[in-house]
């Protein structure tokens, strides 16, 4: 046997190798000294074990290189508590090869094969192991057959390699993953996406999935009087020394700046939170640390090797570190798995233990419902409760009993919404059946523009009856307190669409409408008052039927619009993802998108910005994730998806999608000050409606009253009250008109150009001045629907009355029939008053007898 093949040397004793390139250090002789195999030189070859790891020649300061691949320099650094160095071949192999076991306890080991093994080839004491997932076609031969890079005889996802190149058991399915932009490893699976945990490796991960919830920024770290100088303490501070519950450490003292009285401690967190409510200084906490478990000499195996051992309690062992500051401490949280974190991690929102166990007995956080069940719950702070902004997957922070919504947001909205949408349904019916029942027995022209119009206006608003009603359904039969869970199928679904197209139709159509008959009656008393009625003809009919097609047309064009994909730039307002891929919760609109899109590609403004379209910022989302084993799964919310009432949005706020942002050129345009072009253009539209229908109907008011001057019929009695009816329905149409429309006008102007912000209102407004109208309309332009109700009204009014009238007599009788029983009472009382008397008198008669008997 050639022992100078492979012979042990020990540079740093002066024991060197025979060969100055190391060549002496292959082709074993002895299999006791052989490393590993490899190829040098294209020849496969043994290299000896003492060469692993052995990175620089510490004579001349230069890389050693054998293989052709240098994989016997594959080395890792497991753990920066140690200097152990170990070949990767002998990590995650079920040995420890550091003392404090980091090699079988790092990321990597998590994620084994189990149906794939092989021969490590510079691991030849372990046969056929698992490698670790991460080895799978990362262009390095880890296995002596090399099959770890051999994709043909290797299962992935959907049997083809994607960039993740992600390796499956045959029992295991595939699923999408998060794509990492940077860092150790290339993805994320989704069940590790935004824990709070690190995978990627850069940050990555968790600084998107912060930008996309608005995570709220934590302090984490008190505040140590030894560490700092020249600090001025505030007179509500001071300094005080932190006593461990339970257990004394000889040898370590901690004095932190703290508040000299008890504070809420709900929005502290890490070891800040745990200081303060160990020594008793939170209103409303707990201490997180277990008295139970104590931590012992042998405590937190496998951790912090450089431990100092000290005394307790002056009873029992245990361990101190030390820390930056080249102080001693033991700042260290044990965990139900024995595993040990520091106190800055305890109590932060995040999974740190693994088991949970450091937030279990803190008060600082809520858990999202959906995780309640779950090996990993997801935590938020209680400041994110309630807030307004989606935290949880599930929405639980946002949709609970102390905050969660209806459709309909009390019980003052759902009586109303319900009575009117009844109402209008009703008398609505009513005035289209009797319009359409005698339309074609319209004389004249004008009999036939005026039935179809009013038949028209009552058209519209039993779509808007029809919309309160099914509305109303909605909230009280179909959703009802559970809602908000549901607020995104409402939003982004067809039923919601539909409510929209119909409320804008009914109100449109209304509105054009009875602009259309004001105009019609006010040109035929104007122009034409002397002229002698024209009978009706095909030409008459064949003009109606064109104005109504017209305000259908384009009340329909008005309310479809805002759906056509086409337009989805201009009217769509977020995107609702399926709550699977973990970044983005609630409805992000195009900004937060851009945010995340900017975190996640690490690009700067001048490349993603909000002149991003939602087809590139789809696109770029879909980049995010893996996309072979399903498209990733998201809902525009629609233009009527806001507040759950369906309706058409006139109040737009400053972040809605539809406010047109500045260009790359930082050129904004003028919209972006006043509001949305669309909104004014329906603003406009409305206010020029409302502004006709009054100069319609005063124009009409006052030729009345000039023709009954000129006809000299001021003084007729029965002309003064056809006036005076002429002059009421007038009155009753503006009057409606004014208060339905105009201050609506007004308070939706205001809001667009930012005086102030009006959006709480707008529910509360809209469902009960805009639908007035739908109510009133019929008892305005159809006669026999007013005189029906009238007459109804007073039927009424006269039962109450006599109903009234028989209740006073029926309390006069019984105030009556009391008095006599009173006076009678008072006669009974009398008689035996005078009763008494008289046997007094009786009484007192025969004592003066007996008396004068005796003195007899």
């Amino acid at each position: 046997m050639n022992y100078t093949r492979c012979s042990v040397f020990d540079i740093t004793s002066y024991i060197y190798p025979y060969c100055l390139n190391y060549l002496d250090q292959t082709n074993c002789s002895d299999i006791e000294r052989v490393g590993g195999y490899c190829d040098i030189n294209g020849y496969n070859s043994s290299v000896s074990k003492y060469m692993l790891c052995y990175e620089y020649d510490e004579r001349t300061s230069l890389p050693v290189k054998l293989c052709d691949d240098d994989i016997q320099n594959s080395c890792i650094s497991p753990s920066t508590s140690t200097d152990c160095r170990v070949h990767k071949h002998r990590m995650c192999d079920g040995v420890w090869d550091c003392t404090d076991g980091s090699d079988e306890l790092h990321d990597i080991c998590e994620y084994m094969t189990k149906e794939f093994q092989c021969v490590r080839r510079f691991n030849l004491e372990i046969n056929m192991f698992g490698i670790p997932v991460s080895w799978i076609m990362d262009n390095e031969t880890d296995c002596m057959d090399g099959l770890d890079e051999q994709a043909e005889d290797l299962n992935f996802c959907d049997n083809q390699i994607d960039e993740t190149y992600r390796f499956k058991e045959s029992y295991e399915t595939c699923d999408n993953v998060y794509l990492c932009p940077k860092g150790d490893k290339s993805y994320v699976q989704f069940e590790q996406l935004c824990d709070g945990v690190e995978t990627c490796g850069d940050g990555a991960e968790n600084g998107v999935c912060r930008i996309a919830r608005d995570f709220p920024t934590i302090n984490k770290t008190a505040l140590y009087h030894g560490g700092l100088r020249n600090v001025s303490i505030d007179s509500n501070c001071e300094v005080k020394e932190f006593i461990r519950p339970w257990i004394d450490v000889f040898g370590i003292k901690s004095e932190l700046i703290v508040p000299t009285s008890k504070v809420n401690c709900s929005n502290l967190f890490g070891e800040y939170y745990l200081f303060l409510s160990c020594m008793d200084l939170c209103s409303d906490a707990p201490c997180p640390l277990n008295k139970n478990r104590t931590l012992l000499y042998n405590s937190c195996p496998g951790q912090y090797p450089d431990r100092v051992y000290t005394l307790a309690n002056n009873s029992f062992l245990t361990f101190v570190t030390k820390s930056n500051q080249d102080q001693f401490h033991q700042d260290y949280f044990q965990c139900n798995n024995s595993r040990c974190i520091e106190y800055n991690q305890v109590c932060d929102l995040v999974n740190d233990c693994g088991d949970m166990s450091d937030e279990a007995n803190c008060s600082n956080n809520m858990i999202c419902e959906d995780t309640l069940n779950s090996t990993n719950h997801q935590f938020i702070s209680l400041s994110q409760r309630c807030d307004g902004m989606y935290d949880c997957f599930d929405l639980s922070d946002e949709c609970n009993d102390a905050c969660g919504k209806r459709i309909l947001k009390n019980w003052i909205l759902q009586v109303l919404c319900w009575v009117m949408g009844v109402l209008a349904l009703i008398f609505n019916s009513y005035t289209v059946f009797c319009g359409l029942k005698t339309l074609q027995d319209s004389g004249t022209r004008s009999m036939l523009t005026n039935k179809a119009m009013v038949s028209l206006i009552g058209s519209g608003d039993l779509f808007i009856g029809l919309y309160l009603i099914m509305l109303s359904f909605y909230d009280s039969f179909v959703y009802g307190n559970g809602f908000c869970r549901h607020q995104a199928d409402w939003y982004t679904g067809t039923a919601c669409s539909i409510l929209g197209v119909i409320s804008t139709v009914g109100s449109q159509v209304s509105l054009f409408a009875m602009a259309s008959l004001s105009i019609i009656r006010m040109h035929k008393l104007t122009f034409k008052k002397m002229s002698i009625p024209c009978p009706v003809n095909r030409n008459s009919v064949i003009k109606v039927g064109f104005l109504v097609t017209g305000i259908i047309t384009a009340s329909l064009a008005i309310a479809v619009t805002p759906l056509m994909p086409s337009l989805e730039e201009y009217f769509v307002q977020g995107m609702y993802y399926d709550p699977a891929y973990k970044v983005f919760i609630g409805f992000p609109n195009k900004e937060k998108h851009v945010k995340v899109l900017q975190g996640h590609y690490n690009i700067t403004n001048s490349n993603i910005t909000m002149d991003l379209t939602w087809k590139q910022i789809s696109d770029k989302v879909d980049g995010m994730f893996t996309q072979q084993h399903g498209l990733l799964i998201r809902r525009p919310v629609h233009f009527y998806g806001n507040d759950g009432v369906c309706l058409f949005k006139y109040f737009v706020r400053s972040d809605d999608a539809r406010r047109i942002r500045q260009t790359i050129q930082n050129i904004a345009d003028i919209t972006d000050q006043k509001g949305d072009p669309v909104v004014w253009l329906m603003l406009g539209v409305n206010l020029v409606c409302f502004i006709i229908i009054s100069v319609c109907y005063i124009v009409i008011y006052i030729q009345t009253r000039i023709s009954s001057r000129r006809s000299g019929q001021r003084h007729n009695p029965e002309r003064v009250r056809e006036n005076r009816s002429i002059q009421n329905k007038i009155t009753l149409i503006v009057a409606t008109d004014f208060l339905c429309w105009v201050p609506f006008i007004v308070i939706s102007g205001m809001h667009n150009l930012e005086f102030f912000d009006a959006t709480e209102w707008y529910v509360t407004y809209a469902m009960i001045a805009l639908p007035l109208n739908s109510v009133i309309n019929p008892l305005i332009y159809e006669k026999t629907l007013a005189e029906f109700l009238g007459r109804k009204l007073g039927e009424v009014k006269r039962l109450i009355r006599l109903s009234i009238s028989a209740v006073m007599s029926s309390v006069a009788r019984f105030i009556q029939s009391r008095s006599e029983d009173i006076q009678s009472g008072n006669n009974d009382l009398d008689v035996i008053q005078m009763e008494h008397i008289r046997v007094q008198e009786d009484q007192e008669l025969s004592n003066q007898v007996l008396a004068e008997t005796e003195n007899r």
